[in-house]
């Protein structure tokens, strides 16, 4: 049998087990968090799950006593806080385009639920037409395969920044990372060799398709891009990992983040990024905000804050 035809038996087999489920007395779980709409352009978030994060991993220019306030607002739970992951799907009225892969199988078991969550609302993963990367950590880009180790879309094509696809293919990235996050270069080649062909690289303002433009937010790690849904003055602003927690990004930007690779870079970006989203008044989606990870930037003393949709 072959691997091709091993993976269309597979996506029968989960069609089949969701039919039965439907007709089942149980209800099926809704996935499917919230849907905005801006212009021709419904925006809706998914789950793929939580990463447990280790509150120690502090960073070296907070001060220790009000860190640990702001952690304890932040989600802290003991020696972890909960980071969920929001994943976004832009519907238009030719596309389906999805911001970020997901982590995939071989993360952490608490991750890879997007599958599921595009099923249950609706979403056929061979309909997703193109895949924009924010960046290649593994909870954004691992689930480029599926458990089979088949592409997970692959009918789309791959929008991807030059400077990030360069860091994780120079030879000597692992060696700019901690030892425990070096597996993720490995990680990051192996699902960039499987998807290079279906691959289209982007810069600084490219548009994807009309409306919807990438720009750079660089810090987090060295290519990091953010992207923006336009409809006359009214914009979506997907943030992928620029701002990551509804308190420590947005109150305390300049505090340098012990997962940025460019702890300096990224708290820059924080800080302007804020004074644009607010001035233009944005929606901001953010891919470890509090779920549906919708919501606006605000005035907080001589600083911001996180406002979630009502």
């Amino acid at each position: 049998m072959s691997r091709r035809t091993f993976f269309l038996n597979r996506r029968e087999f989960v069609a089949g087990t969701a039919a039965l489920a439907a007709g089942s007395a149980l209800p099926l779980p809704a996935f499917a968090a919230n849907t905005v709409t801006l212009g021709d352009f419904e925006v809706t978030t998914f789950t793929d799950g939580h990463i447990n994060l280790p509150a120690a991993l502090r960073a070296p220019n907070a001060d220790p006593e009000k860190w640990k306030e702001v952690l304890e607002r932040a989600g802290r739970s003991g020696d972890t806080y909960k980071s969920p992951i929001n994943v976004t799907l832009v519907r238009t009225p030719d596309e389906l385009i999805l911001i970020d892969f997901g982590s995939g199988p071989r993360f952490v078991p608490t991750t890879g639920k997007l599958e599921a969550a595009l099923s249950d609302g609706g979403i056929d993963p061979m309909n997703i037409t193109k895949v924009i990367l924010t960046h290649g950590h593994p909870d954004h880009l691992w689930g480029a395969l599926n458990d089979f180790d088949e592409l997970t879309f692959p009918e789309a094509t791959y929008y991807v920044a030059e400077k990030e696809f360069n860091f994780w293919k120079d030879p000597d990235a692992m060696k700019s990372l901690p030892e425990d996050r070096q597996n993720f270069v490995v990680g990051a080649n192996t699902r960039f060799e499987s998807i290079e062909e279906r691959m289209k690289f982007v810069k600084e303002d490219d548009e994807v398709v009309s409306g919807i433009r990438v720009f750079e937010t660089l810090g987090h790690t060295q290519g990091h891009m953010s992207v923006e849904l336009k409809h006359g003055s009214e914009s979506i602003v997907v943030l992928g990992d620029a701002l990551t927690n509804p308190v420590l990004s947005f109150e305390y930007p300049e505090w340098r983040a012990g997962t940025d690779h460019l702890p300096e870079v990224g708290a820059a970006t924080r800080k302007r990024l804020l004074d644009q989203l607010f001035a233009s008044k944005a929606r901001i989606i953010g891919y470890h905000l509090p779920p549906p990870g919708i919501g606006t930037v605000v005035k907080k003393g001589a600083g911001y804050a996180y406002e979630a949709l009502a």
